[in-house]
This record gives C-alpha cells, structure tokens and sequence, in this order.
C-alpha cells in the first residue's frame, strides 16, 4: 500500500470518525429539543384545558367540562381523563372511551397533595406521556384530568431526525472522502509518483530525465532540486567521460612508448647478445680467406669455433620463439616432487663446483597435471640462476606445498625456492622478467631465462611470483593448479 494511500485512508476514517460523533451528538441534541417540545406543547394544553375545566365546575356546569374532555379525542395525538375526588375516571377521550382506566401512581400523588405531575405510562395498550394536573370541582373538593400524548409520534420523530442526520452524514462523508482523494491525490501522490519515475530514471543511467514541477509548494521546491541535482550529474557524466576520454589517449599514447621501448630495449638485447658471436664468426671468416694455406688444425679450429657461435645464435632464436609461440604442451599427472628431483641430480656437478647445498625435504605427494619436460626446464632455470647468484656457496632450499592458495575456486600448489644469495636489488626486482634484463656479466646469461619461465608457468596456468627474504636472499615461488589426484 502506497503512502498516499494510506494517508487517504487515515484522513477518511478520521474525518469520518468525528463527523458521525458530531452527528450523534447533534441528533442527541435534536431528540432532547423534541421532548421537550412536546412537553412543552402537552403542558400549554393542560394549562388552557385546567383554566377551562375550573370555569365550567365554578359556573355548576359538570356536564360541559365532561365533554370538554370529550371533545380532545378530535385530535388523534391527545387523549383526556377527567377524574373525581375519589379517582373515579368520570369522562375520556379517545378511540378508548368507556374502557376502566386504571389509577396512576401520578394521580393519587396529584389528588392527594394537589400540583402537578408528569409520567410515562401505558393507556389502552399505548405508551403515552402524560400530565397530570389539579382541578376544584367544589368546595374543598379536588379533582384531577390527565392529559397524555402518544409516544410513537415522537419517536417517529426521531427516527426522521436520525434517518436524516445519517443521510446528511453519508452525504458529508463521501464528499469530504471525495475532496481528500481529489487533493491528495493532485497535490501528494502525483508528485511523489513523477519523483519516484525520476528516481528511477537517475538509478538506471537515464541523466536526461526531468521532473515536472507542479507549482510553488514543498514539492515544487522539491522537484526543482531533483531537476538541479541531476543537471549537476550529467554535467559531471560529461567531465567524466571528457577525462576519461583523455586518460585513455594518454594511456594508449603510453602504451605506445612503453612497447617502443620495450621493442628497443629487445632489438637492443638480440643485437647485444648476437653481436659477439657474430663478430668472432666474422673474425675466423677473415682468418680462413686470409690464409687458404694455413695448417689444416688451425682451419678446422676456426670451422669448430664459427659452429660454436652459430649454436650460440639458434640458441637466442629458440628462446625468443619460445617467448612469442604457443607451446604444444603434453600434460599428464606428475608428482612435483619427482620433477624437482630430476632437476637437482642435472644440477648437482654445477652445484658442488660453486659449492652449493641442497636442502630439501619430500614429503607426500603432490600431483599436478603438467608437461614434464617443459616444467623441467622452468625448475632448472630457477635453481640455476640461484647457484650462479651464491658465488661464495650457501644453500638452496626447496620446498613443496599442497593446497597453498585458491583462486578462482581452484587449488594450487606451491613450489618455493629460496637461496641464501645477496638477494635482488630494488631496482631490478620489477625488470627481471622483461626479455634480455639481466644483472649478470657478459657472456654469462642472455636474460631470456626467467621470461621463458614464466611464459611456461602461464601456460599452465598457474603464475611465477619473485622476492626477498627479510632474512636476506632471493625466494621464487612456482604456482600451479593441482590435479584432481591429490583429492
């Protein structure tokens, strides 16, 4: 139920509320002034009818104030009772006349202490009120009349009265209903509607929608700052996209430069890497036309050295399309273990010659649904570049984790190596998977090795996350998706 609604209702049964206490009070004002005119009107007559009654017994004529009794039975609304001294009914009027009339309470009182007395009582089968008044009817004698009217006259009055005051009620009611509907109605609902309808508009993107203001009120000044607030709105829509439209060229503009960059940076890394075996291949090229004539040793030296370089080159090449290729990956359930194994007894000779330990612990198996030789390879670059980093010795500590995080509602594992190295500088820990970064001497690695790595982890998919130590060297960490197997 809407607010206007119920405001509506609420107004209604209010309204409706005193307007029917208003009218009973008023119909209870409208019965009392009823009685009391015929009370009233009963009384004027009793008091004519006393004085004419006296007459007629002074001037010795019984018989004229019987019928004076007589004649009220004209009128249907009154009946007359003439009495004696004694109580005995001596003359009445009426449709009942010459039926016994029993003694009220009101007569003896009257007879017996003279004034007058009123009461309700029943006369020939009819509720009647009646007055009863004193009357001389000779010396030292006193008689009485009762004069009495119908009470049915006077509740069908006031049952007009009522029937009336209930009609004239209905009648206020429903156009006072009316009136409040038509006003809150035009003045409340349909307001509060259009600001609902602008409400919604604003919520769903629609800037462009108005609310009409529907004159100089509360909801006028309302609608008018509705009006105001979504101007404001689509004027900062417009600053937003114009700002947006702008950072999205500064941004393409930068992606422009950063990808020139980084294509200088990689054309930079192929000729610096390529440019030496090139110029050895160019030197013993010399060597060979220069001297046609040298010792056969010294030629095929220089043919083993030019193959040498050559090798070198294909080796940059593969890596490169290593970096830009999909792979054909073979994936089959491999414990991680098993890999890492394999890829520590490849290292160990190059380990102990720089005097490098191992410190790893396998404990139960954990399976994830890879391509061994790939995965190998990722393993071996890792360990490798931490053997080269710990020129001095130190140690190299493997670690396997099940179940290490979740992502997108999948498990990974986790394979952790940490050396005990001088660690990575600040400098160079956001550049190290970039093609040809490398913070190693010449000759000793072309910085294609941890991009290669990652590429491989990608493909998995799974990530390769890099850091320090806070107790000091480098930490590698291997993510990857774990199989059903391990369930």
């Amino acid at each position: 139920m809407t607010t206007s609604t119920r405001l509506i209702l609420l107004l209604t049964l209010a309204l409706g509320g005193i307007m029917v206490a208003a009218s009973f009070f008023m119909l209870r004002q409208e019965e009392d002034a009823l009685r009391v005119s015929v009370r009233n009107e009963l009384e004027a007559h009793a008091q004519t009818l006393q004085i004419a009654l006296e007459q007629s017994y002074a001037a010795n004529r019984q018989d004229e104030a019987q019928e004076l009794i007589i004649r009220l039975g004209t009128n249907a609304n009154l009946i007359g009772l003439l009495f004696d001294e004694n109580g005995r009914a001596l003359s009445q009027s009426g449709a009942k006349t010459g039926q016994e009339i029993e003694q009220s309470l009101a007569l003896r009182k009257v007879l017996a202490n003279g004034g007058k007395a009123e009461a309700i009582r029943a006369i020939g089968g009819a509720e009647m009120f009646s007055i009863v008044m004193p009357i001389n009817v000779g010396p030292q004698r006193r008689g009485a009349f009762e004069l009495a009217q119908p009470l049915a006259f006077v509740r069908a009055d006031i049952a007009r009265a009522r029937r009336n005051f209930a009609l004239t009620t209905l009648a206020l009611f429903a156009g006072v209903t009316g009136i409040v509907f038509i006003v809150l109605r035009r003045g409340w609902a349909q307001p509060i509607s259009e600001l609902l309808k602008g409400a919604k508009a604003l919520g769903e993107g629609d800037l462009t929608y108005r609310v009409p203001v529907p004159g100089p009120n509360e909801f006028g000044q309302l609608a008018q700052e509705f009006n105001r607030m979504a101007n404001q709105l689509a004027e900062q829509r417009r600053t937003a996209e114009r700002e947006a439209a702008e950072r999205l060229a500064l941004e393409r503009e930068l992606e422009h430069s950063e990808r020139l960059v980084a294509v200088g940076r990689l054309a930079a890394g192929v000729a610096h890497e390529m440019g030496a075996p090139l110029n050895v291949i160019d030197a013993r090229a010399e060597q060979l036309l220069q001297r046609p004539d040298a010792p056969g040793e010294k030629q095929t030296r220089n043919l083993e050295i030019i193959r040498e370089q050559a090798g070198r080159i294909a080796h940059i090449v593969r890596q490169l399309l290593n970096l830009s290729r999909p792979y054909n990956l073979r994936r089959q359930p491999l414990d991680l273990h098993q890999i890492l194994r394999a890829t520590l007894e490849a290292l160990e000779l190059q380990a102990n010659q720089a005097k490098v330990e191992f410190v790893w612990n396998a404990p139960e198996k954990v399976i994830v649904k890879a391509d061994a030789d790939f995965l190998q390879q990722v393993f071996t670059n890792i360990c490798a570049n931490a053997i080269q980093a710990m020129n001095n010795g130190g140690h190299l500590l493997l670690k396997v984790e099940a179940n290490a995080t979740q992502r997108e509602g999948g498990k990974f594992a986790a394979v952790r190596f940490s050396d005990t190295g001088p660690g990575i500088a600040a400098e160079h820990l956001h550049h190290i998977f970039e093609p040809f970064y490398t913070t190693k001497d010449v000759g000793s690695g072309t910085g294609l090795g941890l991009p290669v790595a990652r590429r491989i982890v990608e493909e998995h998919g799974g990530w390769l996350e890099a850091a320090n130590n806070p107790g000091g060297g480098a930490v590698f960490i291997v993510y990857l998706p774990e199989s059903t197997a391990n369930a």
